[in-house]
């Protein structure tokens, strides 16, 4: 018994990749760092894996601590939410609405589609975790929540129960004072020559992106590339070239440093919702998606839902 890991371990380590100190890691978990210090060396040596460099009083992660973070990360949700469930069950709590999404849905419309559900049911608790779309559908299917709102095509029957909440399409953003800002219309071959924000590669929307500028003999300067569409937009806003966004990311935006253009050939995106098979109770998913689907309506011009 004495290598086995335990959930204070995972505990330790999760503390200590959040605060990256030892001194952080204790007060989050309300031990003394000598305890957090053991803690963690003791789970380095029962995986056999080196977790941490120590620099000048610091824990830096290796790689190996990096990919292993999501997976302590999602057991230990797991965990806490067995013990919130009991607690739910002890005082009698009414339900529990677990919702995995994917940031560009879960910082847009969701807020809203929340509060007017948590408003209208009182007594149920929502909780809104933000991951990739590929960590939602995970999610969704492990039975880790009860909703997920994700960026694709779940048409094809893949992920089971699903809905689409509407398809929409890309727009071009480009900043106010840049030669394309005062075009109508973007089209493929003005991209051509440009620096060009992009989406990470084996993206959903990056992929179809690439296969049009191609087809299309267009040879963009592609130098920047990231997988939150609310980072493209930053990223134009801070001169780093032009790019396509999703648009409800473009919907979002408030400031009046960047322009957003249609673009054509219309390229899409599906916004669906994906349910999960341990959830069954229509008198709660029902209003909620009924919400959500009056949400994003509201928050996207007519012209951009196919």
């Amino acid at each position: 018994m004495e290598n086995r890991i335990t959930l204070r371990h995972l505990e330790a380590f999760r503390a200590i990749m959040v605060r990256r100190t030892v001194t952080g890691a204790a007060e989050m978990l309300d031990v003394t760092q000598p305890v957090v210090t053991r803690l963690i060396a003791e789970f380095e040596e029962r995986i056999a894996i080196p977790l941490f460099e120590r620099t000048k009083g610091r824990l830096v992660p290796t790689p190996e601590a990096t990919l292993l973070f999501e997976d302590v990360h999602q057991s230990l949700m797991g965990i806490e939410r067995i013990a919130s469930a009991s607690t739910n069950i002890k005082s009698l709590r009414l339900p529990r609405l677990e919702i995995a999404a994917a940031p560009s849905m879960a910082l847009s419309f969701l807020p809203r589609a929340i509060a007017s559900y948590t408003t209208e049911h009182p007594d149920t608790l929502v909780a809104l975790h933000t991951h990739s779309t590929s960590t939602v559908i995970d999610m969704v299917q492990g039975g880790r929540c009860d909703l997920g709102f994700a960026m694709r095509n779940t048409r094809n029957g893949r992920y089971g129960n699903s809905e689409l909440l509407l398809s929409a399409k890309m727009v071009g953003i480009v900043p106010v004072h840049h030669r394309l800002a005062t075009r109508e219309v973007l089209h493929p071959e003005d991209f051509d020559g440009e620096r060009f924000v992009s989406l990470a590669p084996l993206m959903e929307s990056r992929t179809r992106i690439d296969a049009l500028m191609l087809a299309r003999g267009v040879q963009r300067r592609t130098n920047v590339e990231t997988q939150l569409s609310s980072a493209v937009v930053k990223l134009v806003e801070a001169g780093a070239g032009i790019g396509l966004v999703e648009p409800l990311t473009a919907s979002a935006y408030t400031g009046n440093a960047l322009k957003f253009i249609p673009f054509e050939p219309e390229v899409t995106v599906d916004y669906s919702i994906v349910i999960s098979p341990r959830m069954s109770s229509t008198l709660i998913l029902k209003p909620f998606i009924d919400n959500a689907r009056r949400e994003i309506r509201k928050m996207l011009p007519a012209h951009l839902i196919v």
